[in-house]
């Protein structure tokens, strides 16, 4: 029970005195299990407030009476009693009676949404429209007036029309329990407890006169005595139907008191026709038939008018259908011109009725299967260009281009060109101006809408397709923005509706200011009831005449659709089968045809199997590359170009004729696009993916190849929209995989597609040989590196051998000296001995003298050679210290080697300085035993 319900239950004051205290009522008292919340309403009888079961946990609505009248509590008593009674889907449930603190109260269902006569004020209502909002009321009357219960006070106040499309009916306040056809003494005299939501006392009856609304109250409830009984709610629904369908009152514009020559049975009540010429003759006959004054000669009771307005339902009618017209589907989605023949969606259009008053955004929710498509093209729109208000409807699908698709809808309004290749231009370069300015969308809608004085509804179909066809999420982002700046304001004449399934929901919030704006707009269409089911079989078949052979047919389908994915298409395929197996001679639809065709799991895939059985092998192959195609990595539908699907082949004749024979067998539609579009391809419907089970078994056996196709149809199209830039091309893993996808792909791809691996694999190519060139370059360097590295080793082990010669010429040069060094040491003794014995033998000094004198020429020979070799060592040592210079300049090249050789060159030099060393000893030592001689010899003279 919401706000508007609480309206509907406020009670008048219409008693002496002022109200009953309300006993401590408050936010957050307990009464039982229950816990008050909020008040929803107030009025001089009563307060309604809002709470919560603790027990159940769900929310309710609680109704207090405050008052002392005993008479006035036993009504309301007796209100929740008879309300109780009456189980049904059209009116308000009463959970629990009860009495607090003196006051009694009933708990009854919490209801969200709004009086049917905020719906339906200050506007003409079309014939259907008028009739499927009365039908859901006529068959909550008729199960109250199985239970003797008359409501007595019907009108659009109390008429609940819910959030969720479900109407309900209010307030059976005054009803009165019947016995017989008699009116109780009281009923006379009772309590008025009924009101306007207006307030308006005007039309309000008072203590003491008859219970009513002054302007629904039947004749007999003005005291002309003629008993009250069910046919008074009859006129009131009388009176609703005529102000609906004619925007006024029968009576005009008399209100109040002048309302009493209703009573007057001698004074007919005007025609509908008389006020409304073009309303169709058979309705008017039912609403005049209501407003006889006459109780007798009104519908004997409510279900009889319910079987009268039945027939005048949307697409209730029988009608003639053209040759090979199918009052089904079959498995395309249904259009606005369908709406005829779309059944079973009554209460959901309803609720998204009411909702698009007050939201300018809306995201029609649910799994694939659930016909949302259908539901906003021929249900929804249809029924807000019956309303009475100007609609116009316009419908786009993202596409790979959901900015094209978007200035393709706007070009005709804002272009002025004249001609194919000036349309295409201007569409470019809308798409820009779409990119820069995304509120430009806006402002040419409302500007259209306010100079045509009309709403316009833009509907995005298939809205998912945003996601997973369009991979820059730059596009993505720019087209939502575009559609924030359209649906900004509740004021606005413009209202988008998107469709979109429920898996792809989360992608939304990447732009948070468009998911912002659409969670206050989200509708969960969730698969249709059994009854839904039922009207979608069984209607369509009624209206061109038909019905199916027997009751238990329909319910075996139901039972099946029930438990099915997507039962909706399943079940508009499965009916197209029977239709077109119908029995013509007695008008039904047979069950043995249900059988022939395999009942509802077999009609789709042994239809589908049956157009491939008649193909060739080749063709077959075709068929699957192309499904294969239409189906994104997601197993969602694709929307694919013909030309692209062309290019599968070779042979573009033939795709061409393939496609052609999959459109005729309602497994493909094609689609015509204008301007810088053309045909598009795609899979009938979404059903297709999880009821064939051939299709499946391509797609997951394709399955590592989806991705992979994915990938490349991607970066092809990149790679032309950049004039086919090489840095686009795939490098690395990705040529791998792609040469692994071309060893096992046994299908055809798309030029682009083949030209793009082609290049891929070309500069695979190149890059490989670059490579060996490189490999080979690097190669010979290291290879001369290497010489040059063993040039030097041979340089340097040359030096090394050199330096070993030089060494040893050193050693030997040393043993000289020592040899020297020993024959000086050798004279010097001969000298001392001669220094001794130079007195005992002067006879032998000359000898000695002489033998000394070949002693030192001996001497100075050998000195002469030490210096012939220190000489030769000295030269040897210049061309050593020039083989290092060579070596150092190889160094870089093999230092290792130059390394070694250096050592080698510093022991040699070693040894060189210590022979020098050695030299200058004997030299000092030659000197100092020159000395000692010439003393001798000085000595000696």
């Amino acid at each position: 029970m919401s706000t508007h319900q609480s309206n509907a239950l406020r009670k008048v004051s219409a008693v002496t005195g002022p109200p009953a205290p309300e006993g401590g009522l408050a936010p957050g008292t307990r009464i039982h299990h229950y816990e008050l919340i909020r008040e929803l309403g107030r009025g001089g009888m009563g307060t309604v407030f809002l709470a919560r079961d603790t027990r159940l946990g769900r929310r309710v609505a609680i109704k207090f009476l405050h008052t002392q009248d005993a008479d006035l509590t036993r009504r309301f008593i007796l209100e929740a009693r008879a309300t109780a009674r009456c189980s049904h889907e059209n009116i308000v449930i009463i959970y629990e009676v009860g009495e607090y603190n003196g006051d009694p109260f009933m708990v009854l269902e919490y209801l969200q949404g709004q009086p049917l006569k905020k719906l339906v004020t200050g506007q003409r209502l079309p014939p259907a429209r008028a009739v499927e909002l009365m039908v859901p009321v006529v068959r909550a009357l008729a199960c109250a007036h199985e239970q003797g219960i008359v409501h007595r006070d019907l009108k659009p106040e109390n008429i609940l029309v819910t959030d969720s499309g479900a109407i309900k009916v209010l307030d059976f306040g005054i009803a009165k329990v019947l016995q017989g056809d008699e009116v109780p003494e009281a009923a006379a005299t009772g309590t008025f407890v009924g009101q306007l939501a207006d307030e308006d006392s005007r039309d309000l009856t008072r203590r003491g006169a008859i219970l009513g609304t002054m302007a629904y109250m039947s004749p007999e409830q003005w005291g002309n005595g003629v008993p009250i009984d069910h046919r008074t709610d009859i006129w009131a629904v009388g009176i609703m139907l005529f102000r609906m369908l004619s925007g006024q009152h029968p009576l005009g514009s008399v209100s109040g008191p002048q309302l009493a020559v209703t009573g007057l049975l001698d004074e007919p009540m005007p025609r509908l026709r008389d006020v409304l010429p073009d309303a169709p003759p058979e309705l008017a006959a039912v609403v005049d038939r209501c407003l006889l004054k006459h109780k007798e000669q009104r519908f004997p009771d409510a279900l009889s008018l319910l079987r009268a307005l039945e027939p005048f339902l949307p697409g209730r009618y029988t009608r003639e259908l053209r040759i090979d017209e199918s009052p089904y589907a079959g498995l395309s989605s249904f259009q606005e011109a369908d709406a005829n023949r779309f059944f079973g969606r009554t209460r959901e259009i309803a609720a998204l009725v009411n909702r698009i008053h007050d939201q300018p955004l809306l995201a029609v929710v649910g799994p694939s299967g659930t016909g949302k498509s259908s539901f906003v093209r021929a249900g929804l729109v249809p029924v807000l260009k019956r309303s009475g208000t100007p609609w116009e409807s316009l419908v786009i699908r993202p596409g790979r281009h959901p900015l094209a698709a978007l200035a393709s809808m706007v070009a005709p309004l804002v272009s002025s060109s004249s001609s194919i290749e000036e349309d295409i231009q201007e569409q470019r370069k809308l798409v820009e101006h779409l990119r820069a300015e995304p509120g430009f969308v806006g402002n040419v809608l409302r500007s259209r809408a306010r100079r045509e004085r009309r709403n316009i509804l833009l509907f995005i179909d298939q809205f998912e397709e945003l996601y997973t066809l369009v991979p820059d999420a730059r596009e993505r982002l720019a087209f939502t923005a575009c559609l924030s700046g359209i649906a900004d304001d509740a004021t606005s004449p413009i209202r988008v509706v998107l469709s979109i399934r429920s898996d792809f929901l989360d992608r939304v919030p990447e732009d948070e200011r468009f998911m912002a704006e659409l969670s206050q707009g989200l509708y969960f269409l969730t698969p249709p009831s059994r009854e839904g089911l039922r009207d979608a079989l069984v209607q369509p078949a009624e209206m061109a005449g038909y019905r199916f052979e027997t009751p238990a047919m329909v319910d075996k389908m139901l039972e099946h659709l029930e438990s099915t994915q997507g039962a909706l298409p399943l079940l508009q395929f499965a009916a197209t089968q029977l239709w077109e197996s119908r029995d013509p001679a007695h008008k039904q639809l047979t069950e043995r045809a249900y059988e022939a065709m395999g009942g509802i799991a077999g009609a789709l895939a042994s239809h589908a199997d049956s157009v491939l059985a008649g193909m060739t092998n080749t063709e077959r192959t075709l068929v699957r590359a192309l499904f294969l195609r239409l189906v994104t990595p997601e197993r969602t539908r694709a929307l694919v170009s013909a030309d692209e699907l062309r290019e599968l082949t070779k042979d573009t004749g033939e795709m061409q004729r393939l496609i052609d024979h999959l459109v005729q067998a309602r497994l493909l539609v094609v689609q015509t696009g204008g301007g810088a579009t053309g045909a598009t391809v795609e899979i009938v419907h979404e059903s297709l993916l999880h009821s064939w089970p051939t299709l499946r078994r391509w797609l997951d056996e394709g399955q590592e190849d989806a991705g992979f196709l994915e990938q490349l149809r991607n970066a092809a199209r990149q790679w032309q929209a950049k004039n086919f830039d090489n840095n686009l091309l795939w490098r690395g893993e990705m040529v791998e995989e792609a040469r692994r996808f071309q060893g096992r792909y046994r299908g055809e791809l798309p030029k682009l597609q083949r030209d793009f691996l082609d290049a891929v694999f070309a500069q695979a190519v190149r890059a490989t040989r670059m490579k060996r060139a490189l490999v080979i370059g690097t190669t010979t360097f290291l290879a001369m590196l290497v010489v040059a590295a063993a040039v030097a080793l041979v340089v340097i082990h040359n030096s090394q051998q050199e330096a070993e010669r030089q060494a040893e010429a050193a050693l030997r040069a040393e043993a000289v000296a020592r040899k020297a060094e020993t024959t000086a040491r050798e004279a010097e003794t001969l000298a001392r001995n001669a220094e001794t014995e130079a007195k005992q033998r002067l006879a032998e000094v000359q000898a000695k003298e002489l033998e000394r004198l070949r002693e030192q020429q001996a001497k100075e020979k050998a000195m002469e050679q030490v210096e012939l070799t220190n000489n030769a060592l000295l030269n040897k040592n210049g061309e050593l210290e020039s083989a290092l210079k060579r070596a150092k300049e190889l160094q870089k090249r093999a230092r290792l080697a130059w390394l070694r050789a250096q050592k080698s060159a510093e022991e040699a030099y070693q040894a060189q300085r210590q022979l020098e060393e050695s030299l200058r000893r004997e030299q000092e030592r030659a000197a100092r035993a020159e000395q000692q001689i010439g003393v001798i010899i000085k000595e000696l003279d």
